[in-house]
């Protein structure tokens, strides 16, 4: 009785995997229209590997930390070390008149990533304006102030 496939099944399966997952992966970016930028949230930062991108792009983070993040992603004319802060979180005007920490899309970018995982965020700016600075943080009550956050400059 068989137990699993055949070496010759394992083999096929092998080398089929990884161009399933490369087309799936393909699939993604191209439904999101958005080049990935890749990212590491850690307990006192968050890096990416660019600070540059359009108005449409896909964050790929992975919580190196010890900590989980609550990520959101917005659009601010203030400094990212400068963003206005209440009970140790950071201030979002939602109501779309334009205040100084706003949504960086229609549905506010936002994610919560457990140590360990990779969280996936697309951010699709149709009406945002034609440049200015996203500003990736964690809003978990004191992370944002112990420097959980990065800056992603865009232009159209």
């Amino acid at each position: 009785m068989s137990t699993g496939p055949s070496a010759a099944a394992q083999v096929r399966m092998t080398r089929v995997a990884p161009v399933a997952a490369a087309i799936a992966s393909l699939l993604l970016v191209g439904a999101c229209g958005a080049a990935t930028i890749k990212g590491e949230i850690m307990d006192d930062r968050i890096t990416l590997a660019a600070g540059h991108a359009g108005p449409n792009v896909r964050l790929e983070l992975h919580n190196g930390g010890t900590t989980p993040c609550a990520v959101i992603v917005v659009l601010t004319e203030l400094p990212a070390d400068a963003l206005p802060i209440k009970d140790g979180r950071v201030v979002v005007d939602e109501s779309g008149s334009g205040g100084p920490v706003r949504p960086a899309n229609d549905a506010l970018g936002m994610g919560h990533s457990l140590p360990g995982a990779i969280l996936q965020l697309d951010i699709a700016m149709d009406a945002a304006p034609t440049s200015g600075e996203r500003v990736v943080l964690c809003n978990f009550t004191g992370q944002y102030e112990h420097g959980r956050y990065a800056t992603l400059q865009f232009d159209r």
